[in-house]
């Protein structure tokens, strides 16, 4: 019989679910149908335990029963710990119960492979038929220490003691759920939520981070993801978690071409184009982690205080070489270590033996050694300087003679007061408990302490970057084409009505009517076989420049003439174009990504784009000032500006012309593939930026 169950159209089910049937549960906590039991039972889980074994009458003392359609009511959640076909069949029979969600612990699916990935979505698709919910397949469960409702089978739980607490882990991934888990809580991190999604048949890393950004207890949601393919929900999580004031912080694995390679094997997922996912990341205020461990480092700090305000940071130690240290590890990662004020050096002078120094970095010397309330004397003086938005506080050495006690609580009293960021570098693992145990964030290098500030200061930036205010706009009318390209002329009368500045030129049929343009437009002009046939023209001897006069025209006609005869090209026109002279070579290009929708390139352009390989690429929409911000992090940001005597270039002309860029690819709605334009010729401030070749590729058509 089917049992009625409400609709539901969020995940409080799979996260606070009422009653959970086990499918394949086992007695013997350590196996993986009888570690969850074993999990709810120890830590509260209040619903009802349905466990399923057709061979007991008591499982771990709960009512076993033979089979689901055994039971009196449907569960609100099945965990599937059975094997191969009977997991299949586990699953399609809840789906015809009315189970509202099932976890899938059974691997053998899609990460094995075209077989196992039909069978998955065959699978899956009986399952969404019914309405029905799956995490998985592949995965090692959920658990919400919140309710005690632990659907997992991981052996973390048992090594290190859980605790609730702030924290959200989500994984694709579930060893590196637990080891994200198992870090935090040595940090001393009480974690509330631990999500494994494993292939994500159905439900996402996306999705579940949305359902726990509305658990009031959590204030900060940590990602592992081998790929990402519900880019619009996670999107909406990042929305979510902005509104909250909730960090979002994620590691994306795959970022090499071989770790994109075992990404797919692990998931049987698609891997993600990297810049690409660093762009997204950035558009949506989504902090990214290099590793599970940085990952951990950001979630300290940013537990422990409010996120950077700004830039600088003031350095306070009792050893001169850390003061260095800490300074230089700073100032290479983008942040400033600003003088403090007159005011405030003279305070320090008054508290300090004559032979510190009060500037930035503040070193207190080895005198406290001798006076253990240096950090309370020092710390509250420097609270509200100018020159402070974080504080770096590095401890090289201490332990006997030092009364490490008090500098903790120093460190935390002041932290508190200040409601600014505070880090502590302390190596020795004995002094770092002290400092941890007053819920200070610590650090075991000045590197790494950088590392997390600077991260948590770019994670504020772009959260408090205004929208871009972009008008709403028709759809992009495109010229008929049968071919994969359009022809430059027609991309950039295409880039021109969309009021892109580009070279002028004129679409000649022959060489009189080639002449004639040249005379209109003035020498020297460029001459350009087009075609749509021919994307690329330079490499067949189709581009002449710097024609001055008749004869040079002519001549570089018939010969491309020549060129297209041999090619077989018979539909080709020309295009004469002014010589535009600019101070830099630079490059715009769109291409829309199948997960991500366009992106946007800008950077240095010319024949070495590709060996360069320095751009940077936004997400639309975006404004012209993220652009030049973009631009400045690039090489080519220092020549823009001016250098050796050349004026700045107009850099905000570049970036009006990206903008521009980004809203005809938004129009476009999917169907161009990409843009190319290279080089955009870039003049001094004030007189432009004039596009001088454009390639505009086509989207296959859905059928194709």
């Amino acid at each position: 019989m089917a049992f009625a169950h409400p609709p539901h159209d969020r995940l409080d089910r799979l996260l606070d679910p009422a009653s959970i049937a086990i499918v394949g549960a086992s007695d013997n906590p350590d196996k993986i149908g009888g570690r969850p039991i074993y999990y709810m039972r120890r830590h509260g889980y209040a619903g009802t335990l349905y466990p399923i074994n057709p061979q007991r009458a008591e499982v771990q003392g709960e009512r076993a029963w033979p089979s689901l359609d055994a039971l009196p009511a449907a569960p609100d959640l099945a965990i599937v710990a059975v094997a191969g076909e009977q997991a299949v069949q586990a699953v399609d029979r809840c789906a015809d119960l009315g189970v509202a969600a099932a976890i899938v612990i059974s691997a053998g699916f899609s990460e094995t492979g075209s077989a196992g990935r039909a069978l998955q979505d065959a699978m899956t698709a009986r399952a969404r038929a019914a309405g029905m919910r799956i995490v998985g397949p592949n995965s090692q469960g959920l658990a919400n220490f919140g309710n005690g409702a632990i659907a997992s089978f991981s052996t973390m739980f048992l090594e290190i003691a859980p605790a609730d607490g702030p924290v959200a882990v989500i994984s694709q991934s579930g060893g590196m759920s637990a080891m994200v888990y198992g870090l935090l809580r040595q940090r001393g991190l009480g974690v509330r939520h631990v999500h494994a999604t494993g292939n994500e048949a159905d439900v996402t890393v996306a999705e579940l981070a949305c359902a726990v950004l509305r658990d009031p207890q959590v204030r900060i949601v940590l990602l592992y993801l081998e790929s990402l393919q519900d880019a619009g929900a996670l999107a909406d999580a990042a929305a979510l978690a902005r509104a909250r004031g909730v960090p979002l912080i994620a590691v994306k694995a795959g970022r090499s071409e071989a770790g994109a390679r075992a990404a797919a094997s692990h998931t049987g997922a698609m891997a993600n184009e990297d810049r690409a996912v660093d762009a997204y990341f950035e558009h949506h205020a989504i902090l990214r982690a290099r590793d599970p461990q940085e990952l951990v480092r950001f979630a300290e700090l940013a537990l422990r205080g409010p996120l950077p305000q700004g830039p600088r940071v003031v350095v306070v130690s009792n050893s001169g070489a850390s003061c260095v240290l800490a300074s230089d590890a700073a100032v290479e990662r983008g942040l400033q270590i600003a003088p403090l004020a007159g005011s405030t050096q003279r305070q320090l002078a008054s508290r300090l033996p004559g032979y510190a120094t009060t500037v930035n970095p503040v070193d207190i010397t080895a005198a406290l050694l001798s006076n253990n309330g240096l950090f309370g004397q020092v710390l509250p003086v420097i609270a509200e300087d100018p020159a402070a938005d974080m504080f770096l506080i590095d401890i090289p050495v201490a332990g006997r003679g030092y009364d490490v006690t008090t500098f903790a609580a120093d460190t935390a009293g002041f932290a508190a007061a200040a409601a600014k960021p505070v880090a502590v570098v302390a190596w020795q693992e004995n002094v770092a408990e002290v400092f941890r145990a007053r819920g200070v964030a610590v650090y075991a290098d000045e590197q790494q302490a950088a590392d997390t500030m600077a991260g948590l200061y770019r994670l504020h930036r772009w959260r408090a970057r205004q929208p871009a205010p972009w008008p709403t706009q028709g759809p992009l009318a495109l010229p008929p084409s049968q071919a994969a390209f359009l022809s430059e002329a027609q991309s950039l009368d295409l880039l021109s009505r969309q009021g892109l500045s580009v070279a002028q030129h004129a679409r000649c049929a022959d060489a009189d009517a080639a002449v004639a343009a040249w005379r209109a437009i003035g020498a020297p002009v460029a001459l350009k076989a087009c075609s749509a046939r021919l994307p690329h023209k330079s490499e067949h001897g189709l581009v002449a420049l710097r024609l001055n006069d008749e004869q040079a025209l002519r001549a570089a006609l018939a010969q491309q003439g020549q060129a297209l005869a041999a090619l077989g090209v018979d539909d080709a026109e020309w295009i004469v174009a002014r010589m535009h002279a600019g101070l830099h070579e630079c490059a715009l290009g769109m291409r829309h990504d199948p997960v991500f929708g366009p992106i946007v390139m800008v950077g240095s352009g010319g024949k070495y784009v590709e060996a360069m390989q320095d751009i940077a690429l936004l997400l639309p929409p975006f404004s012209a000032e993220d652009v030049i911000d973009k631009l400045q992090g690039l090489r080519i940001g220092k020549l823009l500006a001016g250098v050796r005597g050349d004026p700045p270039a107009d850099v905000p002309a570049l970036a009006r012309q990206a903008v521009l860029l980004g809203r005809c690819a938004l129009a476009a709605g999917g169907r161009l593939a990409s843009i190319d334009i290279n080089p955009v010729l870039v003049s001094a401030r004030g007189q432009g930026a004039v596009a001088v070749d454009a390639l505009v590729e086509l989207a296959a058509p859905a059928n194709a």
